[in-house]
């Protein structure tokens, strides 16, 4: 099976997850620490990218990242590479240093910021690495107290998110308390396969167009079936030759979902539906502009899920990293 691409959203903040292989930590020294921050410094000038929140857990690597416009898997790429010289250097060896794919999720900040901000810094505990997160002296949390100065983080969002009367105090308080089961089974499936993107439906919505792949497990069948139940039509009327007006919107919604789910190309759906190509073409632009209920991508949600928050199953194209 064929890598899963990337999702690409230039100025979008990511979820990054890196592990470190089965026999190797990520950190086995003090020193470790420092090295990689140094270098994650230089990444992030040099593609003008930042970081919001970080945990260092001996295992993985946890970040909150926000970039520019270069892609997420060519900033992963420098940094681990150039950290797994360094130590390689060190140690005399050779190889793969991080045996697993880094995991990468786009984050819809205006609603998950300050929860994800939170079960960042809780991971050291989550982890049974402290019985206290706010003991754990690898994460972004001291910072966000003023208690400890990173040059390179970028507090100013999450704070400015807390409000403007005391930013701290409501930052403190936010973490006397772990983080929601819900929220807690949402971010732990962070990079698996079927969450690539954490957000409300409008952020589904507004992700740009060309970066839209989905799911093609779904067959153009099981488009025809869902909408023509959705719209109460028999299959068999759409697949006539019937102009009747439910019949062409049947057929127009079908076009629509399987090129916008990546099904099928328009001529594919042309020659099941016993169509012409342009004709259905136009059908669809008719249609979007007097029905635009019906023409979003959650309309069908029981098709091809993309609604819930907690449960987006979008897939994405984009960098190959």
């Amino acid at each position: 099976m064929s890598r899963r691409q990337r999702l690409h959203v230039p100025h979008g903040m990511y979820y990054v997850v890196q592990r470190g292989s089965a026999h190797q930590p990520v950190f086995s020294r003090p020193d470790d620490y420092l090295v990689f921050e140094r270098l994650l410094s230089a990444c992030l000038r040099r593609n003008a990218m930042s970081v919001h929140a970080y945990c260092w857990a001996p295992q993985a690597i946890h970040m909150l990242v926000q970039i520019d416009e270069v892609s997420v898997g060519r900033f992963m790429q420098g940094l681990t590479s150039r950290y797994a010289r360094s130590i390689h250097q060190r140690a005399g060896e050779s190889g793969h240093f991080f045996q697993q794919r880094y995991q990468a999720m786009l984050v819809d900040s205006d609603t998950y910021l300050l929860k994800l901000l939170r079960y960042i810094h809780y991971i050291p505990e989550l982890l049974g690495l402290v019985d206290d997160a706010r003991d754990y002296p690898h994460t972004s949390h001291r910072a966000y107290l003023r208690a400890a100065e990173v040059p390179w983080l970028a507090t100013r969002k999450a704070l400015h998110a807390f409000g403007e009367d005391d930013a701290i105090s409501a930052y403190r308080e936010s973490m006397s308390h772990a983080p929601s089961a819900q929220d807690l089974a949402l971010f732990e499936r962070g990079g698996t396969d079927d969450l690539r993107v954490i957000g409300s439906p409008e952020f589904l919505r507004n992700l740009p167009r060309e970066s839209r792949t989905y799911r093609s497990k779904v067959s153009l069948d099981q488009v025809i079936h869902s909408v023509t139940f959705a719209m109460g039509v028999e299959r068999e009327h759409v697949l006539s030759s019937s102009r009747k007006r439910d019949l062409a919107l049947a057929r127009a919604l079908i076009a629509w979902f399987a090129m916008e789910r990546r099904v099928c190309t328009l001529s594919e759906v042309a020659r099941r539906l016993r169509r012409d190509p342009s004709t259905l073409s136009v059908a669809v632009s008719r249609y979007r502009e007097r029905r635009p209920d019906l023409f979003k991508l959650n309309s069908l949600h029981y098709l091809v899920p993309i609604g819930p928050q907690e449960s987006g199953s979008l897939e994405f194209r984009a960098e190959p990293g």
